[in-house]
């Protein structure tokens, strides 16, 4: 799978000013191409890259959450995520068994790229 391949399989979410964010489906675009395709300029879009919470839902249909363009983890933004969780399982409708990682080594174009820290699962912090 190529990154475009990717991007479009995959499903991304921003927290920005406190406001969940999600992008439509099938976008091809990075997140910072995303960002300055609707509306942020460059400089804006890397402020909110480097200290927002974003994340996507794989193509595997796992969660990952991450900041900055290293995608790191940090404990304020593991506050966050974990605080939007409800609503990423209800606008995504994710079921139970999804596995949280946070952060992600970056390996190779089209190779998986592993989470630095796996938190569990969905079930392991909602109870529905």
């Amino acid at each position: 799978m190529n990154e475009k391949e990717y991007h479009k399989a995959r499903r991304m979410f921003f927290l920005i000013n406190n406001e969940l964010v999600i992008t439509e489906e099938d976008s091809d675009k990075s997140h910072m191409e995303w960002l300055i395709e609707n509306g942020h300029t460059q400089e804006e879009a890397k402020i909110i890259i480097e200290t927002v919470v974003r994340g996507v839902v794989n193509p595997d249909g796992n969660l990952r959450f991450y900041t900055g363009e290293y995608f790191e983890i940090n404990e304020k933004i593991e506050k966050e995520f974990f605080e939007i969780l409800p609503k990423l399982v209800e606008i995504f409708r994710l079921d139970l068994e999804v596995i949280i990682g946070g952060g992600t080594i970056k390996g190779n174009i089209g190779d998986f790229w592993p989470a630095r820290k796996e938190y569990g699962k969905i079930k392991d912090f909602i109870k529905k």
